[in-house]
């Protein structure tokens, strides 16, 4: 009996150092490996609960890989399989929306020759179609539609990987951009600072709130001093920037300096 468990034990150890190396190996950029070991896994004999995890692992590799095809197909599969399993409740109610992207952009596979055959007959006479939409963008604020789906991101994936780049690339968005052209629109704060500047600094704290160990801090500190300093509000310019100081601890860095740099003159 005493030997039974120990060989147990031996075993889940085996299947979490397993996985574990599965992640590991894509957390370093190794996705062949880490694919490698997860498919090993899920035709083994490893618990449910494992297999589940490494589906939907799998699934993630795909769509990271723009194979949004077959992570549909490997979530499918995670949901027929292990219905109950947590990874399963995560991808069952966004499979629809997965399909959507699929349908767009290609075309699933047809079991049947015969039907298989009329398809292509079909397509040499439809070559010239595009398989991916156009959408016609124009009257619809972009930047509101971006931070829409960026705050459903940090809001069902909180404190997540995904949520810290959802808040990075949400504050970039809120900063805007000036379209190309004679007429080009401008967007987020270079079009409508007023309305924006602070909605930059409430994301800003929220992202503080929630990764006060980012990297991006730093920068993100130094980018709202400087709205501040376009707008000639030289107090909130000087507050940011001390901030800026503060929060390097003492060392140098290159925010630290330049934010030193702009304090001997921040009038014009």
């Amino acid at each position: 009996m005493k030997y039974l468990i120990l060989l147990l034990l031996s075993v889940a150890l085996l299947e979490a150092q397993s996985f574990d190396r599965a992640t590991l190996f894509k957390e370093h950029g190794l996705t062949d490996d880490a694919k490698r070991e997860l498919i090993l896994l899920v035709t083994s004999k490893e618990a449910d609960a494992t297999k589940a995890k490494c589906y939907y692992l799998l699934g993630v590799i795909a769509f990271e890989e723009s194979k949004a095809a077959q992570a549909l197909d490997t979530w499918r599969q995670l949901v027929l399989k292990y219905p109950n399993s947590e990874e399963a409740k995560i991808v069952k109610d966004r499979i629809k929306e997965l399909a959507q992207i699929v349908g767009e952009s290609k075309r699933e596979n047809v079991d049947n020759a015969i039907a298989q055959s009329y398809l292509r007959h079909a397509d040499f006479w439809s070559r010239g179609k595009d398989r991916a939409f156009t959408i016609d963008s124009s009257w619809i604020d972009q930047v509101e539609a971006s931070l829409k789906w960026y705050d459903r991101v940090i809001a069902e994936f909180p404190k997540s990987v995904a949520a810290r780049v959802a808040y990075e690339e949400k504050f970039r968005t809120i900063l805007g951009w000036e379209q190309p052209g004679r007429y080009g629109e401008k967007t987020g704060m270079k079009g409508a600072p007023e309305k924006y500047l602070p909605i930059l600094i409430e994301t800003f704290t929220a992202f503080e709130g929630d990764f006060p160990e980012s990297g991006s801090l730093q920068s993100f500190r130094f980018q709202i001093a400087q709205e501040f300093w376009r707008k000639e509000d030289w107090p909130n310019t000087r507050k940011w920037l001390a901030l800026v100081i503060d929060k390097s601890g003492g060392t140098d860095s290159f925010y630290r300096d330049l934010a030193e740099r702009r304090l001997r003159k921040v009038e014009f």
